[in-house]
């Protein structure tokens, strides 16, 4: 059986699945689906129609949040985790306390994403991918397999990140004092597969990095960056623009 705290929360036509744990205050719209042994740590708000898969946890608590749990069982204040309508969160996903997700999100499976992050309307976030904390993700960003967005990113509206690439923030690894920053990718600009993103960088709108590419420094915008280190070959043609900003 499922065990729900405080199930005068839940729409009447929520579903909670076998094995399901629901703790503290969680809110769930109409149409929800808590499929079996998920777990909910409170306070989350999951909005109508969303479907949170088998072995997912919701709201897991932040480090800070774990310490105060050892040394007094109890969390003093936690943000709310929020999912919007419409959303699809498949198996073995885990979003952190305050994370933010609008609405038609839809997750892979195993997915991580870790606190203060916040993440656009319809945007894709593929199996295996990981988002570090602090991070901000626009509408209809398309995340592939494997992909590593860092603390401290930026990643706008309509951005194309391929399979497995990275995005890094300690220019020094950890070797001398670094302010961490990572990089801005700037609206409707795709990156390939397994390009590598240098601490800060900044790769403009519309602009392609091409796979495998490593960008040490800023991509202007519409321009085609490729090889180690990138550099650029051409502007983008009058004719390339990203489908995901289209309708």
């Amino acid at each position: 059986m499922a065990s729900v705290q405080n199930r005068r929360l839940l729409a009447s036509s929520t579903k909670v699945a076998a094995g399901a744990r629901l703790l503290g205050d969680v809110w769930a719209g109409k149409g929800t689906y808590i499929d079996c042994n998920a777990v909910v740590y409170g306070p989350v708000k999951i909005g109508k129609g969303t479907y949170i898969g088998p072995n997912c946890v919701v709201g897991f608590p932040a480090t800070n949040e774990i310490r105060q749990l050892v040394e007094s069982k109890r969390i003093k204040a936690r943000q709310r985790t929020e999912i919007g309508d419409d959303c699809v969160v498949r198996s073995g996903t885990t979003l952190y306390s305050s994370v933010k997700v609008a609405d038609e999100v839809a997750f892979g499976h195993n997915v991580m994403v870790r606190e203060n992050v916040t993440i656009g309307e319809r945007t894709k976030v593929g199996t295996n991918v990981v988002v570090d904390g602090s991070t901000t993700i626009g509408a209809r960003v398309s995340i592939q397999t494997g992909v590593y967005i860092c603390t401290y990113s930026t990643v706008e509206d309509g951005v194309f990140l391929g399979p497995c690439c990275v995005f890094t923030n300690d220019k020094y690894v950890a070797q001398k004092p670094f302010k961490l920053i990572g990089p801005t990718v700037k609206r409707g600009a795709s990156i390939g597969a397994n390009a590598l993103l240098f601490p800060g960088i900044t790769v403009g709108e519309g602009a392609v990095v091409g796979s495998q590419a490593m960008v040490n420094s800023d991509v202007p915008s519409r321009t085609i960056f490729v090889g180690i280190p990138a550099h650029r070959i051409k502007d983008i043609p009058d004719d390339w623009h990203s489908f995901l900003l289209q309708d």
